[in-house]
This record gives C-alpha cells, structure tokens and sequence, in this order.
C-alpha cells in the first residue's frame, strides 16, 4: 500500500498549512460499526454539508484506507496534538472489549493501519513507541491514543481508542512492517523534539525566538506587548499567564514544556 494508491476525500473541516513538524502518530476509533464501508461513510461524512467540527488524517477499516486531509495540512483530531500530528481513526469502538479487537474484522483492520503507521513513522522520522502522558508532555515523539492527548493537554474529553485497545500487538505489526527500516526506541535519534526548535527563554533574552514565543503568546490570548524580539516585563507576565493557565510551574521562564502548552493551543 502506498499513499499514492489511497483514495482522497477532502474533509470539510481542517487548516491548511503546517508549521510545525510531525512528531506524534496519534490513533483513534470513530465510534462506528465495523463494515466493509465504514472508512469511506466517515469519511464522506467529514466531508459533507453535516460535516462535525473535526476531521482525520486517514480512515481504516478491515478493507481499505481513505485519506481526508493531506499530511501537509492540520486536521481537527486532537487538540493538543493536532499541530505536530497526523490522526488516524479506526472503525469500531472505545468500548470494545479485548475479545472485540482480536477478530477477523478487527485484526484485518489493524494489520492495514500498522502498515500504514509504519510508512509514516519511517517518512518522518518518528519512533515506535507508544507514548504515555508524560512522554507527551515532554515533548517525546512516537505513536499515542487519543485518550493520552486528551489527559495530557485537557483540551477534550474523547478517550478512544480504549484501554482495551491491543497496544504492545498494534506496536509490534507497526514494527513487523518497517521490515529493515525499523530502529530500537532507545537508539531513534527522534525520539525527542530538537530542543533547538523551542528553546528555553528568559527575561533579559532577545532575538527571532523571543518574538517568535511573543506572536504565539498573543495567539494564545496572552499579552506580551509589542512583539519586538525583547523578553522585557511584559512577556514575563504572559509566560507567567499562560503557564499558571496550563498547570505548570509559573516561573516565567519559558522551557520546552511552555512551548509545549502553547503550541497544544
């Protein structure tokens, strides 16, 4: 299977452009019944007039994949993990039972996604391994649930694909796939976001980063001043904001974490 080979349905719901790189492969159920169809019916929904306001990278059941958004583009899967990922959303169930996961249909189904998770964590760089919510807090790359962005980041409630869902099987077909490509976890030189990309900042710092940190702020709803590329007082009270608004140490010093809370939006 290649990406080339998977039919495109524009989903209705999404944001053009990245700016971000992909770091996190991120799996989902879409609380749909498991038929032949159900990729595309999805699929079709995401992108008709009743569209919701959401939207995946790809959609997989035992037959066939559809891609919704292009790789390039941000779907609405995830928040916290819809900038720096891709979504990929399953037919069947959060509440499935173990049972559930290893039938004909659900095997058959899995088998097809790890393939397709195995090309992208090879196209970018990304290592196999599933990422808890510390893991994403700290800015790890890897393959993760919804369930984990949602405790993560607090930004939705949705906790597919269950706790049911056959992690350490699913893991091993993504690696089964890779063939040669594969690299242990430990070894994957991305394993972690280049700390160079989001550096820690503080008041006194200046330059490119400091504004870039300063427009991001005022995105987020937090009020630097002027961005002028100057970590003066008023950008220490936005970091202080923001950092008191997503649970972290309120220093005002902005280390990858901060980054992290306000790149999740």
């Amino acid at each position: 299977m290649t990406v080339a080979a998977i039919p495109f349905v524009q989903a209705r719901n999404y944001t053009r452009g990245r700016s971000n790189p992909i770091d996190v492969l991120v799996i989902h159920t879409m609380e749909a019944p498991e038929k032949p169809t159900t990729a595309e019916s999805v699929a079709n929904w995401f992108a008709g007039s009743t569209a919701p306001q959401a939207s995946a990278h790809y959609c997989i059941d035992n037959n066939s994949v559809v891609q919704c958004v292009h790789d390039q583009d941000v779907a609405w899967h995830a928040p916290g993990a819809n900038h720096n990922g891709l979504g990929f959303e399953h037919a069947g169930f959060a509440a499935q039972a173990p049972k559930d996961w290893q039938d004909q249909y659900s095997q058959a189904m899995l088998d097809r996604s790890a393939q397709l998770v195995a090309q992208k964590a090879e196209e970018y760089h990304i290592p196999v391994v599933w990422l808890r919510v510390a893991d994403l807090l700290a800015g790890k790359r890897g393959i993760t649930g919804h369930a984990q962005v949602s405790d993560a980041f607090k930004r939705s409630d949705h906790h597919d694909p269950g706790v049911n869902f056959p992690v350490e099987e699913y893991l091993a077909l993504v690696k089964k796939h890779m063939g040669t490509a594969w690299v242990p976890p430990k070894e994957h030189k991305g394993k972690e976001i280049p700390a160079a990309s989001n550096p820690t900042l503080k008041s006194g710092d200046s330059g490119y980063q400091v504004k870039r940190l300063q427009r991001l702020l005022v995105q987020r709803g937090f009020d630097p001043g002027k961005p002028d590329g100057t970590f003066g007082a008023a950008t220490l009270q936005a970091v202080k904001a923001a950092q008191t608004a997503h649970g972290l140490k309120a220093d005002g010093v902005a280390v990858p974490m901060t980054w992290h809370a306000l790149l999740a939006g």
